[in-house]
């Protein structure tokens, strides 16, 4: 590792790898020497967040065998220890040359754990069984960072706690903690009557969440509002999981094994990152070498089962990012036009001359025309700067992003629909989603959970996963709309509901259409929605042909189809490609309207419904596959790079 003639720098770094730092605390040994020095050089940890000094010089006899011409070798061992934020950090070990300067001799991944929440219960009882309604009194800390609040949680119950208490036995026990002297809680109210082992919730200052368990179990049978007809210790009906059916690894790249770096606007949480995902995935069963970059929250990478690309956040991808075999990406594939993808793609093809492909997945325009509340046509006479003004960093700018377009090396389609975007002469490819053939695949309902669901006779249940954002705000008001139509006309039906709203859909008709829907909140591993899917009789999507739906295919659909379902779609996207009637039960408007009659019709004909779960598991099948897609990428890079 030479960095002139005249230096020569040997160093190795002996810790295990990757490396780990377990509850923030780094822990880093090896070796470095300087040919020719009589003493060996200071040696450092260096990453985006902070420097950490050497805290100490061991001695190397078995160095000395190998380098015995080296006086610096007997002495030549370095230990380095601190601490750092948690999260995956680029470490460079770097030791100091004779001049001053520092000069890099190993560089790794460092994976820092996140400082673990603990808590403990004081009264009624450490351990044991609580029969009693009473309140319940204890401690919680996370050393890295305070509680903004905490919630004791056992059976179906949640009970607030009172944070604040003075604790000075936790001060002295965690001195570099500040908020460790009032770490004491107590709980807001008596507890309520249920049944279960006690774990308490706590929401960080960082908006994370942590749970700890505790030794306490709750038994209580009664409270003013659960009478003894209620038995909390009957058999508990849980949803078994899907066991995944793992996709072989051929280790065979399709043409030569390439380098490919995807680029996406939000975490690993969002869409977008599930098809990039089972993308990079794919390629690298085939024999390719994939990472993915995202702005923030490099955690949500955990969100996915078994990921076989290597996540990074944009920060460390902007500094340069080598895969195994030393080199750069072949590839980037820039996931989207959005700002922060443009910028950041920009920055590596202007400094490694990578060649770049854009993937769209939705009419951008509209898609920032709803999130600011104007029209198109109000953007497009919009002057440049009030543009650079309004447009933020996860949208794409009208403007820069026709320019990245046109400089693209080759686009990627979401649906043929899209290609009206492409510029001119810009070589192109569609690339169709599919669902995660390991999860998502025909499933038989679960009868004995889905039987606490039918609450009436003949009860229909509806499924519905996926955000509430601006753009598709008033199509997915239609399909509560149409659930409530369909209960006040006597015909029994639930949705069920999973995702995150961003923008208040429903308004006077949240109230009216409350009981008619269980709603279950963000699923943050996607894996786990394939047994809540299974719980449903007929699968929505709402919509009608618009300037955004005609751009997009939702991701969800895939996924509908795969499990064996009837569906219902608008005559829009993959509306146009499925056959009414064989394939899916095909709406001119998915409105409140058409939904509620298709929903009307499927329940009194069984054998329509029987007719359509079997079109719809047959077309999945046929039309659905990321293997396949994976294989069309491949094909697609190989073009560009003989082109």
């Amino acid at each position: 590792m030479s960095a002139t003639p005249t230096i020569r720098l040997l160093g190795e770094v002996e810790s295990p790898r990757p490396l780990r730092a377990h509850h923030g605390l780094v822990a880093v040994q090896g070796w470095c020497f300087l040919a020719g020095e009589a003493e060996p050089p200071a040696v450092r940890l260096t990453t985006a967040a902070n420097h950490l000094e050497q805290t100490a010089r061991l001695k190397r006899p078995d160095l000395t065998a190998l380098h015995a011409h080296e006086p610096a070798a007997a002495h030549g061992g370095f230990v380095i220890e601190g601490r750092l934020p948690a999260g995956v950090h680029l470490a460079r070990l770097e030791a100091r040359l004779p001049d001053g300067n520092w000069l890099v001799f190993k560089t790794l991944s460092l994976a820092v754990e996140a400082a673990p929440f603990a808590a403990g219960i004081d009264a009624p009882a450490v351990t044991g069984t609580v029969s009693q309604r009473l309140h319940v009194e204890g401690w919680a800390l996370h050393p890295g960072q305070p509680l903004q609040e905490l919630a004791l949680r056992y059976g179906h119950q949640e009970i607030p706690c009172a944070l604040g208490r003075p604790r000075p036995d936790l001060a002295r026990s965690h001195p570099t903690s500040p908020h460790a002297a009032k770490a004491g809680f107590k709980s807001r109210v008596i507890l309520s009557a249920g049944r279960g082992p006690v774990r308490l919730k706590a929401r960080l200052s960082d908006g994370s969440i942590a749970i700890a368990r505790t030794l306490l179990h709750v038994n209580i049978t009664t409270d003013e509002n659960h009478d003894g007809r209620i038995d909390f210790a009957a058999k508990r009906i849980g949803l078994a999981a899907v066991r995944p059916t793992e996709a072989p690894r051929t280790g065979a790249a399709s043409g030569r094994p390439r380098n490919v770096l995807f680029i996406l606007p939000g975490s690993f949480a969002a869409n977008s990152a599930l098809h990039a995902a089972a993308l990079a995935n794919e390629l690298a069963r085939a024999g390719h070498a994939c990472a993915i970059a995202v702005p923030h929250d490099l955690s949500t990478l955990a969100h996915h089962h078994a990921p076989a690309f290597r996540g990074l956040l944009h920060a460390e991808a902007a500094a340069g990012i080598r895969f195994a075999d030393g080199r750069g990406p072949d590839f980037i594939h820039a996931w989207t036009t959005r700002e922060n993808v443009r910028q950041l793609t920009e920055n590596i093809r202007s400094r490694d001359g990578t060649r770049v492909v854009v993937h769209l997945e939705d009419n951008e325009l509209e898609v920032l025309a709803h999130a600011l509340g104007r029209s198109v046509a109000e953007l497009g006479v919009l002057a440049p700067a009030e543009l650079d003004r309004l447009v933020p960093p996860d949208l794409s700018h009208p403007l820069r992003s026709r320019d990245f377009l046109t400089r693209a090396d080759g686009i990627t389609l979401i649906t043929d629909r899209l290609a009206g975007f492409v510029p001119a002469g810009r070589p192109h490819q569609t690339i169709w989603p599919a669902a995660d053939a390991r999860y998502f695949r025909p499933l038989p309902r679960p009868d004995e959970f889905r039987a606490l669901l039918d609450r009436r006779p003949g009860e229909t249940v509806l499924f519905y996963h996926g955000n509430v954002h601006a753009a598709n705000a008033a199509e997915v008001r239609e399909l509560y709309l149409a659930v409530l139509r369909l209960n006040e006309a006597g015909q029994p039906v639930t949705l069920i509901r999973t995702g995150l709203d961003s923008v208040d859909f429903l308004g006077a008709l949240a109230a009216e259409v409350a009981p008619h829907v269980l709603a279950l909140g963000q699923v943050l591993h996607h894996r786990h929605l394939p047994p809540l899917l299974a719980l449903a009789d007929i699968f929505v999507q709402p919509g009608t042909a618009d300037a955004f739906n005609d751009h997009r295919f939702p991701s969800k659909l895939p996924e509908f189809f795969a499990l064996g379902r009837p569906v219902i779609l608008p005559r829009t996207n993959l509306g146009h490609m499925v056959r009414h009637g064989t394939d899916a039960y095909v709406l001119d408007r998915a409105d409140a309207t058409g939904i509620a009659a298709a929903v009307t019709e499927l329940r009194h004909n069984p054998a329509r419904c029987e007719r359509l779960a079997q079109g719809a598991r047959t077309f999945a099948a046929q039309h659905f596959s990321w293997r396949r897609s994976a294989a069309a990428v491949a094909e697609f890079y190989g073009k560009l790079a003989a082109g």
